[in-house]
């Protein structure tokens, strides 16, 4: 008899501990966000201003053929997945660089990025390897020799062209949603990460009756791996 009541208590705890489980998956905690447009985080960034001196179609040229090699793509695919919004030469202390801003779309999913690479080095530059000349403007196998170096202010990213998991913008956003287990979340932009070349895309909120208390979150959109995590809306110095 003892026994069978014991079988019984732990049937009870495992019901109990089963619902409680269950309610534990289903909590939401109450966020509030201003969704504007999708992609109003694209606003911001500087579009139709490509330069056309000779020397800066010059490179622009070198760009475009370097992004299609290092990325093994064809220019048919360049065409239909990148449009160029910017492109300028500048000096610094190390010499003068070239770069390059673009966006790149793949389905809905569309990330606004920037290359550059330095077209020509300073004499007393010690930061580039001394196989590559001073005081000259590079040419393509020069600046690829560079690029394959790793030098910290010389890149050209790496996209994955895949396509994307979820069908669309507002799929990925309720994945995230659930993931976080919130009442909602607003997306502030989509980008491209720097490792993996996959599109990210950000949303955020901020807690109803909490003191500057928002949740933080991102999904990628090729694999579906998410992080959420909460933190201050605003630092004050």
């Amino acid at each position: 008899m003892k026994y069978t009541n014991l079988l019984i208590l732990l049937a009870l705890i495992a019901v109990t501990e089963s619902c409680e489980n269950s309610e534990n998956d289903k909590i939401v905690r109450k966020v509030t966000c201003i969704q504007n447009g999708y992609y109003d985080y694209l606003d911001s960034y500087r579009m139709n201003s490509i330069c056309t001196t000779d020397l800066c179609m010059e490179y622009l040229k070198i760009w475009e053929e370097l992004f299609i090699e290092r990325n093994s793509i064809n220019k048919s695919f360049f065409d239909n997945h990148i449009i160029i919004g910017n492109s300028y030469i500048y000096e610094w202390a190390q010499g003068v660089s070239f770069r390059v801003g673009y966006k790149f779309e793949m389905d809905w999913g569309i990330a606004y990025n920037e290359d550059q690479f330095i077209i020509k080095i300073n004499q007393d530059n010690n930061h580039y390897t001394t196989e590559i000349p001073r005081d000259v403007y590079l040419i393509k196998d020069q600046i690829k020799t560079l690029l394959d170096k790793g030098n910290h202010s010389d890149n050209i990213i790496t996209i994955s062209k895949e396509n994307l998991l979820f069908p669309t913008i507002e799929d990925a956003l309720n994945n995230l949603i659930d993931i976080a287990k919130v009442n909602t979340l607003c997306i502030r932009r989509i980008y491209l990460d720097e490792n993996t070349g996959n599109l990210i895309l950000e949303a955020n909120g901020e807690y109803e009756n909490e003191d500057n208390s928002c949740i933080f979150g991102s999904i990628d959109l090729i694999n579906g791996e998410t992080e959420v995590y909460d933190g201050a809306c605003w630092i004050f110095n």
